[in-house]
């Protein structure tokens, strides 16, 4: 985070503020989602319950009918080992006349003996035949009570019914069977008893067998129904034949053979989802809208008024010459700021405009300094040049010219100090330029030889310190060389050559190609102990040797000034 802009950190302020809000809204948000899908469910599951209410009612009417009218003697005479025609006949009867109380409910009744052949029906067709093979037959000889057979295409009717069947017991045994028919067309005709909660029958494998027909597209396919059914389970999610997914609730009817099915669609459109997560989201937009706002809020009443401070103290350092004046209006807090750092500018103006006016008046007193120590030098070699002439002896006069040309470096030195812009660094290879140029002018009753000059050295400024040692060893060895005899020689000359060495040093050479009868003029003389106390002034050392074929060769090497900055 340290190197975060303050915008930044107060947005990740006001983020990890609000955060705890739009969590809180995220969990109560989840909470009511499970609690309204949770109603919906219970909700669906008793609309089921109330719906299959009346499918419920019907087959246990059947069952306590079926159960009634067995036990009447009438129906359980047709299975005694005395029973005849009549009897069998009086049964139908009977049996028929209970079907007729209840109009397109029931497909018909009918008694068996233990062996399962019908021993009177309300359908007289009926009568002998043997109805052993039928489920419904095999569950009343396994149980005691009531059962309820599976969906079949009875012999006696040409629709599907649903068979209940009650055992009829003989001295402790299984005697046979009474049974009615229960229409399936009376329960498909009941599946609009709860228009708000449409269902759908199916039977045990799964297969739709009536109730609403626009639902029964919304069911998964008969496998995975009757799988379903199988598990136990009452409750699933399940893709439907129309592609939508859904939750389906199953109810059973009749044993393990009717089940009503509902169907509860998904939440899975754009709405639905909206109206869930609506109240969230708005909280959520309301939370990104405030991070927008702290950013640009941010951005305007902070951001921009210190990068306007910053500039502006920017151009001031740089020494603009700027106002203060913001383009648009700051917080009461950031006018103070701005006001403290528009004083303090002016003070800073002040006081630097004071400062150039010290640093002008210092520099301008140095200069007439030195142009004033360059008057006074010049003023002594003049006198200096004056007494020489009145002197006869050369060898005297050649000590004055050699202290005149001393004095005259000194004052080229401090010429070229108050000339430059810098008044504390020279140019290191003008100022060698100017004294060799001066050295050779020709002065009365001393003779200068025609001499080229061959000067190369780096362009790069020196400060006193090291130019005036320079500037004297030049002129000691100039001078001598120039006192050397060039008669013999084709090309005189005299080399001057200042080369940067490595590990910072500069080596600077001397030579000349005269000849001196008297030896080399420097060895053992003023001039010898005069350049090597200079080298050693600069830090560094003078070997003086002479020349192959005449003249003398001077080498001062010695630490480079550093990064052009004045000698102190």
């Amino acid at each position: 985070m340290a190197g975060w802009s303050l915008r930044t950190k107060l947005v990740a302020a006001v983020g990890v503020a609000i955060a705890p809000v739009i969590a809180l809204a995220a969990w109560s948000t989840r909470d009511e989602i499970v609690a309204v899908r949770a109603a919906r469910e219970e909700t669906m599951s008793a609309s089921l319950e109330r719906a299959v209410a009346r499918y419920r009612e019907l087959i246990e009417g059947s069952r306590r009918l079926v159960a009634a009218t067995c036990s009447a003697d009438i129906a359980r005479k047709p299975i005694g080992p005395a029973a005849t025609k009549a009897d069998a006949d009086a049964c139908g009867a009977y049996l028929s006349d209970v079907v007729r109380q209840f109009p397109g409910q029931y497909a018909g009744m009918m008694v068996t003996d233990q062996s399962g052949t019908a021993r009177c029906s309300t359908a007289p067709t009926d009568v002998g035949m043997n109805f052993a093979d039928r489920e419904i037959f095999r569950l009343v000889r396994e149980n005691d009570g009531v059962s309820i057979g599976i969906i079949v295409a009875g012999r006696a009717a040409s629709r599907a019914v649903i068979p209940i069947a009650v055992p009829i017991v003989v001295d402790g045994r299984f005697g046979g069977m009474c049974s009615v028919n229960v229409s399936f067309q009376s329960l498909a005709d009941s599946a609009a008893v709860s228009p708000a909660v449409p269902v759908v029958l199916i039977d045990g494998s799964g297969a739709t067998v009536g109730g609403d027909a626009q639902m029964s597209f919304s069911l998964p396919v008969a496998a995975r129904l009757a799988a379903a059914i199988a598990d136990g389970r009452s409750r699933f999610n399940d893709y439907g034949r129309d592609g939508r997914l859904c939750r389906f609730f199953i109810a059973p009817l009749a044993g393990q053979a009717l089940f009503a099915v509902a169907v509860m669609p998904m939440t899975s459109d754009l709405s639905a989802i909206l109206h869930e997560f609506g109240r969230f989201g708005l909280i959520a937009l309301a939370g990104v809208a405030v991070l927008i706002v702290t950013w640009f809020g941010a951005d305007r009443w902070c951001v921009r008024p210190l990068r306007y401070i910053g500039d502006f103290a920017g151009r001031v350092a740089r020494g603009e010459d700027v106002r203060f004046e913001p383009l648009m209006p700051w917080t009461k807090e950031l006018v103070i700021v701005g006001d403290g750092v528009r004083r303090m500018a002016e003070a800073i103006i002040s006081r630097e405009d004071a400062l150039k006016a010290g640093l002008e008046q210092r520099d301008h007193m140095l200069r007439e300094i030195h142009h004033r120590v360059k008057n006074n030098l010049q003023m002594i070699s003049s006198l200096l040049n004056l007494q020489a002439a009145e002197i006869r002896s050369p060898r005297i006069r050649r000590f004055f010219g050699d202290a005149q040309n001393r004095v005259l470096a000194l004052s080229i030195l401090h010429r070229h100090l108050y000339e430059r812009s810098s008044w504390s660094l020279v140019d290191f290879q003008q100022f060698i330029s100017d004294l060799v140029r001066q050295i050779s002018v020709p002065r009365p009753g001393i003779e200068r030889p025609s001499v080229r000059y061959h000067i190369r050295a780096p362009i790069m400024a020196v400060g006193p310190d090291t130019a005036i040692p320079i500037g004297l060893i030049v002129t000691e060895v100039v001078g001598c060389a120039l006192t050397h005899d060039f008669s013999a020689v084709a090309s005189p000359e005299i080399r001057i050559d200042a080369t940067e060495k490595g590990g910072g040093r500069v080596e600077f050479v001397i030579e000349d190609n005269g000849f001196d009868p008297a030896g080399p003029a420097l060895h053992g003389s003023f001039s010898q102990t005069l350049i090597r106390g200079l080298a050693m002034q600069l830090g560094g050392e003078a070997c003086i040797t002479a020349r192959e074929g005449g003249g003398t060769r001077v080498v001062v090497s010695f630490p480079m000034p550093g990064d052009g900055k004045p000698d102190v």
